[in-house]
């Protein structure tokens, strides 16, 4: 169907019928820029999801662009000596995965190893991901992340009450960090990228959908700061796009009710 389409900063805002074809469309937009990668830029791609409704649309994404110039990771990763609740685990659950590995794709296995600290965790993907830059100087990387409804995005926590804290975790010079969201998310021991790793992003693919999510959206559109909404990242962003459904765009205010995109 056709798309309504505005824009957020750099980034092209989609507006699609429902969940169902939102993602769909996401999925097909994904694909079509990896194939614009391979083919005509002729570049390695370090492709990296985030967890949560993101990670559930990669097995839309058409199997002919999978293949070796392809590097697989998460985006942010839930510290996890069980590997039960980590999103790699979540990961190698989709049939994304199991092409992958089938199709000759290199693999960033961010589960918890045995022994293996928290910290020690995070120094082993940051040396993962600037290794695979200094390996692929003309790499593309890409990114496929998500939104939540407290505002936050990857591993990114609101801190209103400590802004000089959330400006040393995400802001400095490291691309992964390891930290303790206690009271801000059932999974508390985390090991995620960084707003100066996100900033190094070639193309981000933003999926965002569900009504409940619109007071949220709304939000991030009207402000700035964020420590309350760190999700408000993606005004700065260089390029790429959010994808979301009628029903979000309502409840944001972006739409009127009734009114279905054309």
């Amino acid at each position: 169907m056709p798309t309504t389409q505005k824009s957020i900063g750099n980034l092209t805002l989609y507006i699609r019928k429902d969940k169902e074809d939102a993602a769909s469309f996401f999925a097909k937009d994904i694909s079509r820029k990896l194939k614009e990668f391979r083919d005509v830029e002729r570049r390695d791609v370090l492709f990296l999801s985030s967890g949560g409704s993101a990670l559930g649309v990669l097995d839309r994404i058409d199997e002919s662009v999978i293949g070796p110039y392809l590097t697989i990771g998460i985006f942010d990763e839930r510290y996890d000596p069980s590997n039960k609740t980590s999103n790699y685990a979540q990961l190698r659950k989709t049939a994304f995965y199991q092409r992958a590995v089938q199709r000759g794709c290199r693999l960033i296995d961010t589960s918890t190893q045995r022994g293996q600290t928290q910290e020690e965790l995070a120094d082993f993907y940051e040396n993962e991901l600037r290794s695979w830059r200094a390996r692929h100087p003309r790499g593309a990387i890409m990114a496929t992340m998500g939104t939540a409804i407290d505002g936050h995005t990857a591993g990114i926590m609101p801190f209103p009450e400590d802004p000089s804290r959330f400006h040393e975790l995400f802001e400095r010079e490291r691309w992964i960090v390891s930290y303790d969201a206690t009271g801000k998310n059932p999974y508390p021991k985390r090991v995620t990228t960084t707003y100066t790793f996100l900033r190094y992003v070639d193309l981000v693919g933003i999926f965002l959908v569900g009504a409940e999510k619109g007071p949220m959206f709304k939000k991030l559109l009207e402000g700035d700061d964020c420590t309350l909404v760190p999700g408000r990242i993606m005004k700065t962003l260089p390029r790429g796009a959010v994808y979301t459904d009628a029903a979000l765009a309502v409840s944001a205010g972006l739409m009127s009710k009734g009114i279905s995109p054309p």
